[in-house]
């Protein structure tokens, strides 16, 4: 049995020579990069080659090695193992003096990620969803309510998922599969187990467990591809290769932080396996301490006002003083956040205490008889005065009974109990009786005592038995004087007022009229001055080590640290990151090239926060499934309409009628008339009677 590496498309699998490829075929694997398959294939007619390809645009191939054949005939082929799997993206056509020939390139799953749109969807009017050419990255809505702040990890997984959703909707083959947290339909779910936070990683997920406890300020964007997505995640992770194992059907995407990949030691200086060498390490890289800062903008009642949260990492943990906030290797960086956002309505109370009854406060006569002579209480402007004496027939001392409460809308009686049990209280439970004079109750209204307002509109009156002077009492007890003339006596003289109750205070009530949700950030534990600092203060390696491996294409991949053996002792617990693999089919050699992040290679450590440079605008992610970020609204008034105060009704018993010749004035009792009687003492009326 033959051994063979072959190429399938379009259902048939051949040996390279089969399908006419030169010596030269090569495929290169990327960190966060199109992985690259070419091939050239000699001798054929380059006009050919052009009208019709062997291969056509984004023709889907799939490469394997040492696969057995006795006969090396089209699908003939067993054992071996997938090396690469892609679609065609380039065939240039060269002719030489030499030779003529078709150089076709193919890329990997990565190519899929780099020409699709990452888009979310968007609540518009009438319920109405669209697709904006807008991303809003580490915040979901894919709860019951609201929104969240989510993983990298979960950011990761979701732009994946789009991807494959898209796909299959379009009936289009998956280009790759992955492993992360568990779907619902294809959706992160994020309710399980009550929220993100407490939702543990699937075991064997191909997201690395680390991306799921990182969580970054939302980022909101212009449309990216699903790869510049995934690459802007993982801008402050430069510790993570992302990869494809091309070994599954589809391909098995992989991000995976250099601590969590397995080490694979290659061999230096052996006379066997290495032929060339090209390392040094990045001391440079090292960080002292990683300080961020956050400039929070918050808009409160109309005017800006901003705060700082500092976010630092170092030797001696979080936000230590014993840890430098600049100078060398010192990471600084200014991150501006949109804060809260908090307007709010306010609404003035002026009131009266209701000294209609005891209870309520009314425990004397004088304050009975105040409230009920005051125009803010009940407006009966003849009780002001001593003209008024509280007195009967005879000149006995009378008593301003307790009112009677009734509901304006039902009628019914209301008691003290009633009262209370409609909420006019304090905290406590006591009786809080107040005329609103002006404004209105709202229902958010709150009493300092925690105590929620109400208001009720009430019909309060009272029975009096007083008699009326001609002039004012100068006696220190004036309901017992009878200087001056007595013009009446009213047995049962009713006063009653229309008013609005309240257990409200005099003062201006203010609630919140609308709030908008800042931007969420953490610090100290799995903030991203920790996450950076663990990331940079590991000494990282770069460089090149060829090798000539015995079992071709089954080796180092980049989900494999690098040690090398045979050489420096660092080196062999250096655990190097593997930024691409070169392999050489023909030869049947790899070439392991080790390094940092391609955004570090310049050494700019700050460079690592570029990613919060072009960043749109922030607004409430709650927009993508709400138009309104308004959390709250300001009611109308409960009730409204000033008082209404009538006329008191009489039942006079008995009516003195005079003619004076001087009349009264003041204190002064007036002068009656020569020659003018005096009416009956006592005259009944409304008796019913003629």
């Amino acid at each position: 049995m033959a051994v063979y590496d072959t190429l399938t498309y379009n259902g048939n699998e051949k040996s390279f020579s089969a399908w006419g490829f030169a010596y030269d075929v090569t495929d290169e694997l990327f960190n966060q990069k199109e992985d690259v398959f070419t091939a050239t294939i000699l001798g054929v007619s380059l006009a050919t080659e052009t009208d019709t390809p062997t291969f056509p645009f984004e023709a889907a191939i799939i490469v394997r090695t040492n696969r057995s054949s006795s006969t090396g005939a089209t699908n003939s082929f067993s054992g071996g193992s997938i090396t690469f799997s892609g679609k065609r993206v380039a065939n240039p056509a060269r002719a030489t003096g030499q030779y003529q020939g078709v150089t076709y390139k193919f890329h990997g799953p990565w190519y899929d990620l780099m020409n699709t749109d990452f888009q979310q969807l968007f609540l518009g009017g009438g319920s109405t969803t669209y697709l904006l050419p807008e991303l809003v990255l580490n915040t979901s809505t894919a709860v019951s309510s609201g929104q969240i702040l989510i993983s990298v990890g979960d950011q990761i997984q979701a732009i994946l998922q789009w991807l494959l959703d898209q796909y299959t909707a379009q009936s289009m083959t998956l280009p790759f599969q992955y492993i992360g947290r568990d779907l619902n339909s294809g959706v992160i779910d994020l309710n399980k187990t009550l929220g993100v936070y407490n939702y543990s990683v699937n075991a064997g997920t191909t997201i690395d467990p680390s991306l799921f406890a990182l969580y970054l300020p939302s980022y909101i964007a212009k449309p990216m591809k699903c790869a510049d997505a995934i690459q802007k995640c993982l801008q402050l992770s430069p510790r993570v290769t992302c990869s494809f194992d091309y070994s599954t059907s589809p391909p098995t995407f992989h991000a995976t932080l250099v601590d969590n990949m397995t080490p694979a030691t290659l061999a230096l200086f052996d006379n066997a396996s290495h032929t060339s060498l090209n390392i040094q390490s990045r001391d440079d890289l090292k960080v002292r301490c990683v300080n961020i800062l956050y400039r929070i903008n918050n808009k409160i009642a109309g005017q800006t006002v901003v705060d700082y949260a500092q976010d630092k990492y170092g030797p001696h943990g979080s936000n230590s003083g014993s840890d430098p906030n600049t100078g060398l290797r010192v990471i600084n960086e200014l991150i501006d956040l949109t804060g809260l956002g908090i307007s709010y309505t306010t609404a003035h109370l002026d009131v009266e205490p209701a000294l209609a009854t005891n209870d309520a406060g009314g425990i004397t006569q004088a304050l009975k008889r105040g409230w009920w002579a005051a125009p803010r209480g009940g407006n009966v402007s003849k009780l002001a005065d001593s003209r008024v004496r509280f007195q009967d027939a005879i000149g006995s001392q009378t008593t301003i009974p307790d009112a009677t409460i009734t509901d304006a809308s039902t009628g019914s009686a209301l008691n003290t109990a009633a009262l209370i049990a409609y909420g006019l209280c304090d905290h406590s439970g006591n009786l809080v009786l107040n005329r609103i004079v002006r404004g209105s109750a709202h229902a958010w209204m709150i009493r300092s005592d925690g105590q929620a307002v109400v208001s009720k509109k009430v019909h309060i009156a009272a029975a009096m038995q007083y008699a009326e002077y001609d002039c004012t009492s100068t006696a220190g007890t004036p309901d017992t004087d009878t200087t001056g003339n007595r013009l009446g006596l009213a047995n049962t003289k009713q006063h009653h007022v229309d008013c609005e109750v309240t257990n409200g205070v005099t003062q201006a009530y203010t609630t919140i009229a609308s709030t908008t949700p800042g931007e969420a950030y953490i610090i100290g534990t799995n903030g991203i001055a920790q996450y950076l600092y663990n990331h940079l203060n590991v000494l990282q390696f770069e460089g090149n080590h060829a090798k000539v491996e015995v079992a071709f294409g089954t080796g180092v991949t980049l989900r494999n640290s690098i040690n090398f053996s045979g050489g420096a002792t660092t080196w062999t617990t250096m655990a190097a990151q593997p930024q691409s693999i070169r392999r050489h089919y023909g030869k049947k050699t790899t070439e392991v090239q080790i390094g940092v992040a391609k955004h570090l290679n310049a050494g700019q450590l700050s460079s690592l926060l570029n990613m919060w440079r072009y960043r749109r605008t922030w607004y409430n992610p709650i927009l993508r499934t709400q138009n309104t970020v308004q959390s709250a609204s300001v009611d109308q008034a409960v009730t409204a309409g000033n008082a209404n105060t009538p006329a008191g009704l009489d039942n006079p018993l008995q009516q003195s009628i005079f003619s004076y010749s001087v009349q009264p004035s003041g204190s002064t009792p007036g002068t009656i008339a020569a020659g003018i009687v005096q009416a009956p003492a006592v005259v009944y009326a409304h008796s019913g009677l003629n």
